[in-house]
């Protein structure tokens, strides 16, 4: 083994065991007795799956996909305690912070692929909520495994179905841990039989592709097949939609498409002023079916009514996503200002590498290009929804990819 190879390995594996470690130790020092967050409803769908179901006539809601109670269900059969749960997600940091270094690591050199790969490991979203029963830990291990394998098997000479394979797995347990990814899934599949008349050049990457998603998809049918059992709808991911479309619409002096729960809705007097109790109690509590639609007509109204101040709250979401303000009728936390720091620099390297890249775009790979096709559709559905840091954080070993591939391979005189 050359010198080079020998660095980077003792690299790679720095990087997994020092990621590992740094949440094992994380985890210790934030541990608490209580649930916070949604810790509550993973753990309650994980122990749901191990008794042989997922939802009830009780809690009939299908909020979530199945991805991450699964893992709970498996260390939950073998008796780990509230810390041991917790503590796993240790292992999912470290290979995310593996897998966002491999994947850089052809584009760009070590350098870069270790830079995309601390930020990875050390982002503050991450950090605060990969010690806790979250699915962000899970997700960006799904995340980046994706964009290791994609890229690998769309920039192969010969289709490798291992490497195929790989990517569909990972993409179709991302979509069940996140199920808006889905979504994306099917956009992302309709933009590329689109594409395949017109972009010639790239059709062998277009039509592995296809195939990626076409397995994925295929891996997600149980899902369905279920949902479609629970509700009667086809496609169904989950049973929350017209909730975020009720809050993201929502105009009324004071709010800005800020999301709240269900005892927020009936018992801050402010939401209680804007007569959201009222119309939670009668129709929040309706059949899953009919109260998700009651919700849909009622964000339909709201965008009739006021498509300014909604259009408002959609440019506020972006502040939501990328700094974690503006909230409604709260206080904003600190964290906020940790986020400007990390995130501003974050924010202006992709606006010059998306300058830079469109400049350049014929001389960039197209699985980079792909790649980027899909944060698109990913950040501009979840701009359409009440959102937080960490939803945009997860997809951060993407969007860094896409960044070095530019900055680190064309921000040269000849390149601009």
């Amino acid at each position: 083994m050359s010198d080079a190879k020998s660095s980077t390995k003792h690299l790679e594996f720095l990087l997994l065991g020092g990621t590992l470690l740094l949440y094992i130790a994380v985890t210790i020092l934030s541990h608490r007795p209580d649930l916070i967050w949604d810790e509550g409803r993973y753990l309650w769908f994980a122990k749901s799956l191990t008794q042989g179901s997922y939802i009830t006539p009780e809690k009939p809601d299908i909020i979530n996909g199945p991805g991450y109670p699964l893992v709970l269900a498996g260390l939950l059969l073998v008796k780990t305690p509230l810390l041991g749960l917790r503590m796993f997600n240790a292992v999912f940091m470290a290979l995310a912070a593996w897998f966002s270094f491999r994947a850089v690591l052809p584009y760009a050199g070590k350098r870069w692929a270790l830079g995309v790969a601390l930020i990875t490991a050390l982002h503050p979203s991450l950090v605060r909520t990969a010690p806790y029963l979250m699915t962000e830990a899970l997700a960006v291990c799904c995340i980046a495994g994706f964009g290791w394998a994609f890229t690998a098997a769309l920039r192969a000479e010969k289709w490798n179905w291992l490497v195929i394979l790989a990517a569909a797995f990972a993409f179709a347990w991302l979509t069940m841990t996140r199920v808006f990814f889905g979504n994306v899934l099917m956009v992302f599949t309709v933009f590329l039989i689109a594409l395949l008349p017109f972009w010639q050049s790239q059709r062998g990457r277009l039509l592995r592709s296809l195939v990626v998603m076409a397995v994925s998809f295929a891996m997600c049918v149980p899902w369905l097949a279920y949902t479609k059992a629970k509700t009667g709808d086809m496609l169904c991911w989950s049973t929350n939609g017209g909730e975020l479309l009720y809050w993201a619409t929502s105009t009324h002096e004071g709010e800005n498409g800020h999301w709240f729960s269900e005892e927020d809705a009936q018992n801050k007097p402010e939401l209680v002023a804007n007569g959201h109790r009222d119309f939670y109690k009668a129709n929040y509590y309706l059949p899953v079916k009919e109260r998700e639609a009651a919700l849909k007509k009622k964000a339909l109204e709201n965008i009739r009514a006021n498509p300014k101040g909604v259009f408002k709250n959609w440019l506020c979401n972006w502040g939501r996503l990328i700094f974690g303000f503006p909230r409604s009728y709260q206080a904003e936390e600190l964290i906020m200002l940790v986020l400007v720091a990390v995130n501003g620099p974050l924010v202006l390297s992709v606006l010059l590498a998306f300058f830079v890249g469109w400049r350049n775009w014929r001389s960039l790979p197209g699985e980079i290009l792909l790649l980027a096709l899909m944060i698109f559709i990913y950040l501009g559905g979840t701009s359409l929804l009440p959102g937080l840091p960490r939803y945009t954080i997860v997809v951060w070993p993407w969007i860094g990819l896409g960044v070095v591939s530019v900055l680190g391979g064309c921000l040269k005189p000849r390149c601009v």
